[in-house]
């Protein structure tokens, strides 16, 4: 008999399209989820799969995600009879949710599941309900109806080598299937959730009687990934803020959610096998909602858990040692919570902090600096980053299921994130700041500003140093970092000196915050601190950086030392001419090639310094190797990404 599948979207998933505002693109695309699995499908489950995560249950009608594996963690646990039918034998832990769970079948019992194949990012849905189970000890063998599939997309899958791993001895060490309202989850727990790049999200729809006919109750299972850490956990230790990432709009997770706000979450440790699972009520927050939670995420689900698990060495399953996590590269940076981001962004989002572009300064054919002027004073810490939203000059992203050429572009917010490269000690704050930027190849906000860097360049050069007239204003979205020069306090004694040593590793563009420290410096009062300072910049065009520098020091008053140390394949020219001081000294050393053991040689005290390094990930890997090699495992670090 063919059990009929789905009818339309139900009232959660046509709510959650419609708060997102793209309901009429979508009103018959639910024909994608089909009443038959393919025999790609069916191939694909009981072939391809070492273990599928299914939701199910409990007796409190929370949804669980189980995570079914067979005897040996290798695929063929799952058999197909039919484009209806999935048959499992699988092997089921202590502490995992369906032991208790399968204690309610009573000749029927919702389930839904999802296999992902970690090397290929292939991964298919299914749904339905199971009409025979039997147990034997801790072996379940189930037969299923499917009536939902739907091959997913595999935008933020995260590569893994996945071998089996049979001989698990699995513990249960945390649990609490009632948390009380003022409990939470232990903070390992809380850190397994952060330390993760996967999760595994279950959701129910409990039908309403008027709409049961056409709209059956049911579960489903999804997967959702990112860059480690993406998930995060609010201060309270028991609610789970998970952004939503640009997909395919079906949102079936999060209308279920709509219409019956409650979740699941299970996460694996894919090295030790570790398995935390976790239930609770659900709530998405969209717009301003979610952004006074999570600043520049305009979707979040938020799950506070009721109930958790924590199973150790659980898994069937590896990573194959020696291998490395390929990242999705649709996956965007990391975003902090209100509550735990040091930039306050939040608060810049309530106050609408606007900046004006004022003077534009063109250094070379793709490297220029930029200077705003804010709609009210900044307290701005020498290293720190300015982050600005160009949405409203360049215009939102619009919609793109997949864009292979450029996979950043799916989640673009429009929101850039620089660091300062003017130093601002005023303890009132300032209303101007420096962003020093370098051309971003098909970059969508800084190719346009270059574009108005030629045009002001070509046809209207006065406006370069008073750019007011063009009326380019963005609005602030943070101040933010922890990579900001340490400014110690001076000794009381005149008659005693400190010295700060720091080591500065620069890799292109990545010397902006050095710049800033560098202009902090020039402009702090004579004391009795001496700053001795190494700066090593690789880079392709020494003629264009040191310029940078120089204009940085300036017409430097306090006690400085800084030795420059250029490592490049082109000639280094000599070091411009700065103002003479006998507190200044200023030495240049070239290299040729890349930065190596060279420095460490002219540098003996290198490991007794503040280390301080940024630049492309490429570099800072290299600049790691070498410090580490050098005893030097404590390094000041600043991103590149946004």
């Amino acid at each position: 008999m063919t059990i009929r599948g789905v009818q339309g979207w139900h009232r959660g998933e046509i709510l959650i399209h419609e708060r997102l505002g793209f309901a009429s693109d979508m009103l018959d695309n639910y024909t994608w989820i089909k009443a038959e699995m393919p025999d790609q499908h069916r191939e694909f489950h009981s072939t391809r799969l070492p273990f599928i995560p299914v939701t199910t249950l409990d007796d409190k009608n929370r949804p669980w995600s189980s995570i079914f594996a067979g005897r040996t963690g290798e695929p063929g646990f799952v058999t197909s009879p039919g484009t209806q039918r999935l048959d499992m034998e699988i092997k089921v832990w202590e502490g995992d949710p369906f032991l208790e769970n399968s204690k309610l079948y009573d000749g029927h019992m919702l389930v839904a599941g999802i296999g992902i194949e970690f090397s290929t990012r292939r991964r298919n849905k299914f749904a339905g309900h199971a009409f025979e189970m039997e147990q034997e000890n801790d072996v379940f063998r189930l037969k299923m109806v499917v009536n939902e599939a739907i091959g997913n997309c595999p935008k933020y899958i995260n590569v893994r080598t996945l071998d089996p791993y049979p001989n698990t001895v699995p513990v249960v060490a945390h649990k609490c299937l009632d948390v009380p309202e003022d409990g939470r989850m232990p903070d390992e727990l809380c850190e397994f959730v952060r330390n993760s790049d996967t999760i595994f999200i279950g959701s129910s729809y409990e039908a309403q009687t008027e709409d049961a006919d056409k709209f059956p109750s049911h579960v489903g299972q999804n997967q959702r990934g990112g860059r480690r850490g993406w998930v995060r956990v609010r201060n309270d230790g028991r609610t789970l803020v998970i952004p939503d990432y640009s997909g395919n709009r079906v949102l079936s997770s999060l209308g279920n959610i709509e219409a019956t706000p409650v979740a699941s979450v299970s996460i694996v440790d894919f090295v030790t096998g570790d398995v935390l699972y976790v239930t609770g009520t659900a709530h998405t927050a969209v717009g301003k909602e979610s952004q006074v939670i999570m600043p520049r995420q305009a979707v979040v689900t938020l799950l506070e858990v009721t109930g958790y698990i924590f199973v150790r060495d659980a898994l069937p399953v590896r990573q194959r040692p020696g291998t490395e996590t390929e990242r999705s590269p649709y996956s965007p940076p990391v975003r902090m919570l209100a509550e735990e981001d040091a930039s306050g962004a939040a608060k810049f989002a309530e106050e609408e902090i606007y900046v004006t572009l004022t003077r534009v300064r063109v250094h070379s054919d793709n490297l220029a600096t930029f200077t705003w002027e804010a709609t009210k004073p900044l307290t701005i810490r020498p290293g720190q980053t300015a982050a600005l939203d160009f949405s409203e000059v360049v215009g939102k992203a619009g919609y793109q299921h997949m864009a292979s050429m450029n996979p950043s572009s799916v989640n673009d917010d429009r929101v850039r994130t620089w660091t300062i490269s003017s130093a601002h000690l005023d303890p009132a704050g300032t209303k101007t700041f420096d962003l020093t930027m370098r051309k971003k190849e098909h970059g969508a906000v800084t190719g346009a500003l270059f574009v108005l860097a030629r045009k002001l360049q070509e046809l209207k050069p006065d406006a370069l140093d008073d750019a007011r007239s063009i009326g380019l204003r963005v609005r602030l979205v943070g101040i933010a970092g922890e990579f900001a020069l340490a400014i110690p306090p001076a000794p009381s004694d005149p008659a005693t000196e400190l010295t700060s040593a720091m080591l500065w590793l620069a890799g292109g563009i990545g010397l902006t915050p050095f710049m800033s420290m560098l202009s902090a410096i020039s402009g702090m009062p004579r004391t009795n601190i001496v700053w001795d300072a190494v700066l090593a910049v690789a880079t392709r065009e020494p003629e264009v950086l040191l310029p940078l520098i120089a204009g940085a020091i300036g017409a430097a008053t306090p006690r400085l030392r800084l030795v420059v140390h250029i490592y490049s394949s082109q000639p280094c020219p000599p070091f411009p001419a700065l103002t003479p001081s006998d507190d200044l000294q200023v030495t240049l050393v070239s290299h040729k090639g890349r930065i190596d053991n060279t420095l460490f040689e002219a540098t003996p005290d290198a490991a007794t310094r503040t280390a301080y390094m940024c630049g492309p990930g490429e570099f800072e890997s290299a600049m790691v190797n070498l410090l580490t090699a050098h005893g030097i495992t404590e390094v000041v670090r600043e991103s590149f990404e946004y």
